[in-house]
């Protein structure tokens, strides 16, 4: 263990009949929540979240909403201690890790370092996914922010540059921030596959809210042809995008 939990925190956690009690006190250990987790695990929801989610953490088999209680009483009371011990490489207390984050009230700017800690631990699509995008405070402070996601979309680290693309598809697909979003996402250099698929994501949601400049922008771009494939695929699939701009789609695969 790498520090202290100092927090007072008493969860109960009512699954089917049973219930269960994460405490934090004063000298609790992760260990003593890694016992609880595993208590609130499903063997099922493991074996679904070994399909899906690749990656080289131990997955207990937590649901989402649970984790999400925990992480909700956690962030309420002295949370740096949490945030500071060692996650053991476990899938749900690394998922914690950026859930917490995501709950605290504090300045985006605020929470940076650790932040960015967390992100370097990060494996797999599912802990971005279900955590940086909802931070409380990126709305009050867009443009440090997008500061923030202009260096992340150049790291090296793959589920750091999906970090910064995920946030731009949650607070930034406005039309003043149009031009901006285009001009990152032919930026992004990583080759990993994830990043592909959130780059892509990204445009198409732009497409389905802004269909004619997106249009131009699908047919003058220097998007990887993996990354303009993908969003164009995205953008055909969507509901929000009428039949004939997806016909006229097909038509710019490269």
């Amino acid at each position: 263990m790498s520090g202290k939990l100092i927090a007072s925190i008493c969860l109960h956690i009512v699954i089917g009949k049973a219930v269960f009690t994460t405490t934090w006190k004063e000298r609790t250990s992760v260990i003593e929540l890694l016992d609880n987790l595993k208590h609130l695990a499903d063997t099922d929801y493991k074996k679904f979240n070994r399909k899906i989610i690749p990656t080289q953490q131990k997955i207990l088999g937590v649901r989402l909403p649970v984790l999400r209680k925990i992480a909700k009483a956690i962030a309420e009371d002295q949370p740096e201690a949490f945030l500071k011990a060692e996650k053991q490489y476990i899938y749900e207390l690394i998922m914690l890790e950026g859930m917490v984050l995501s709950y605290i009230d504090r300045s985006f700017r605020d929470l940076l370092p650790y932040t960015e800690k967390f992100l370097k631990k990060v494996d797999n699509w599912a802990q971005i996914d279900s955590t940086v995008a909802n931070f409380r405070n990126i709305p009050k402070d867009r443009a440090t922010v997008l500061e923030v996601v202009r260096k992340w979309l150049d790291s090296d680290l793959e589920f750091v540059v999906r970090a910064g693309l995920v946030v731009l598809l949650a607070h930034y697909v406005e039309k003043k921030y149009l031009s901006t979003i285009f001009e990152l996402s032919q930026m992004v250099k990583h080759p990993g596959h994830y990043v592909h698929m959130s780059n892509g994501w990204l445009i198409s949601a732009c497409k389905a809210k802004f269909p004619e400049e997106t249009m131009v922008f699908f047919q003058n771009n220097c998007l990887p042809v993996k990354t303009h494939n993908l969003a164009i695929q995205k953008s055909r699939e969507s509901k929000r995008v009428s039949t004939q701009y997806k016909k006229l789609l097909i038509t710019l695969k490269k």
